[in-house]
């Protein structure tokens, strides 16, 4: 796993000293990440690279094209009338 596509805000599943875990990506550091974990009882706080098993990047809300939505029918013919 390589720390360039990993950024603050994204998912990974770690396997570090015996445990499995999920945790959201706070920063990076010099071979590793610092993470929040998700799940209770858990303290890691910083994991090397080679611990994350998984990664999701974090997607966001899409950006909207336009304020008028291109199937939207026009009514200009009708107003001529």
């Amino acid at each position: 796993m390589q720390v360039d596509g990993i950024a603050p805000g994204d998912m990974v599943r770690v396997s570090s000293q015996g445990r499995i875990f999920h945790a959201v990506v706070r920063g990076t550091f010099l071979g590793g990440l610092d993470v929040d974990p998700i799940e209770r009882g858990v303290s890691r706080r910083r994991v090397k690279l080679r611990d994350v098993i998984d990664h999701w990047a974090r997607a966001g809300r899409p950006r909207a094209e336009s304020t008028a939505d291109r199937e939207q029918r026009s009514f200009d013919d009708l107003l001529d009338r």
